[in-house]
């Protein structure tokens, strides 16, 4: 299953993403549930960021669950959190869905701009 993979692909981005000092400077207010969604295999990834650090990933199969949702089939899903491939791309091409709050798309516009726009 693809979505095992992604599980792996998700602890390492967490550990780049805590890492990024910028990240956690701009984003230190900022506590959020994720839910990383693999439309294909109807199984996800509930990602918890708690005063802008991820804190947990856990797998789950509520696609309920979650203040912003990004959903995608998982071999997307893992390139785009490999660093392969840009989710605004992907967003703009129809490829990745991402639901939330407005102020929520803002703060992963500005992780995407500094994990992927460089």
């Amino acid at each position: 299953m693809k979505c095992d993979e992604l599980e792996n692909v998700l602890n390492k981005f967490s550990e780049r993403y805590n890492s990024n000092e910028r990240l956690q400077k701009m984003l230190r207010k900022w506590s959020a549930d994720v839910l990383i969604w693999c439309k294909d295999e109807k199984l996800g990834f509930l990602v918890n960021v708690s005063n802008g650090r991820i804190t947990t990933i856990n797998r789950t199969s509520d696609s309920s669950v979650g203040r912003v949702k990004i959903v995608g089939e998982a071999s997307v899903l893992v390139d785009v959190f490999k660093g392969l491939k840009n989710p605004s791309h992907l967003y703009l091409d129809g490829v990745l869905e991402v639901y939330g709050p407005e102020r929520d798309q803002i703060i992963l516009d500005a992780i995407v701009e500094e994990l992927w726009g460089r």
